[in-house]
């Protein structure tokens, strides 16, 4: 074995990054060289190692290589990345854990362009508000796949965004506006910065709440596309559709909101490690983790 650890990892933004953060601790822990391979990643499709489309740099005293031909070389004798070798497996069992995992992270930097994107949001829209998230994960809208072997993961009825908007709303209402304690009923400088993969979540939030921020950003139609999970309605038009805009800017938009969801003051969530690295940076927070009953 070599003094290089291989990680590659084929999963959305909040998981690949939350590994990538853990194997880079391990890395500097051990003082091992990363090898940094993305050609098997939704976002990085292909023979391309895309991870310099998305990011800048990272801020390490080990070596983090992303060169395809360099990485074929030593992959194979290198150390591989599992969960065996995790160096914090719960972020938030303690504030030390937290501080350290989201300073370790922090140390990978944003593309440029991204940041670009995100600092143009912040200092136009967020800027002298109260901005309250909302991470609302609906894996391709109300068409679910079925349960898997003795998963609990996606066991329970299938609830139409409907049924998921009006459980958030439920919870903001009481919290932001109803209760005795409601802190934003009397505050006129508020915003709602809004990320969700369902367009249909999208435009109830906007129905029903004013001061709503939301990224331009590509939805597939209810149902389709590729997202978490491929929707059952998904058509080879409609996943062409999902070709034709491009992976690359898919995965882009996605960052961006990734990123900006760390910059609220308040967060409304349900399931999903999207929106965990918010809770390990110590953004206040309202669970919602209706995860069995909805995906």
């Amino acid at each position: 074995m070599n003094n290089y650890y291989y990680f590659s990892r084929d999963t959305g933004w909040g998981d690949t990054l939350w590994h990538l953060t853990n194997a880079l601790m391990y890395c500097e822990q051990n003082k091992k060289d990363i090898l940094i391979d993305m050609r098997g990643h939704w976002a990085s499709k292909g023979s391309k190692n895309l991870f310099g489309e998305y990011f800048q740099s990272v801020d390490s005293d080990v070596n983090v290589i992303i060169n395809e031909e360099f990485i074929d070389q030593k992959k194979d004798s290198a150390e591989h990345h599992n969960d065996s070798k995790l160096v914090i497996k719960n972020p938030l069992k303690c504030k030390e854990d937290s501080k350290r995992f989201y300073d370790t992270f922090d140390r990978i930097n944003i593309h440029g362009s991204i940041a670009k994107e995100i600092d143009e949001i912040r200092a136009n829209k967020f800027s002298g508000h109260y901005v309250v998230g909302v991470h609302a994960r609906c894996s391709n809208g109300e068409c679910l796949p079925p349960r898997k072997g003795n998963s609990k993961r996606f066991h329970g009825e299938r609830n139409p965004i409907k049924t998921i908007f009006d459980i958030f709303s439920e919870k903001i209402d009481h919290v932001l506006f109803d209760s005795p304690r409601a802190f934003l009923k009397a505050c006129n400088s508020y915003k709602f910065f809004v990320a969700s993969d369902s367009k249909q979540f999208i435009d109830l939030f906007e129905e029903r709440y004013d001061h709503t921020i939301v990224t331009d950003r590509y939805f597939a139609p209810p149902g389709c596309g590729t997202g978490h999970e491929k929707g059952e309605k998904s058509t080879k038009l409609q996943i062409k559709m999902e070709e034709d805009y491009g992976r690359i800017n898919i995965a882009k938009e996605a960052l961006a909101d990734f990123y900006l969801l760390q910059y609220t003051n308040f967060l409304f969530k349900n399931f999903s490690r999207f929106n965990e690295f918010c809770l390990y940076k110590g953004i206040p927070n309202f669970h919602i983790n209706f995860q069995e009953k909805c995906y």
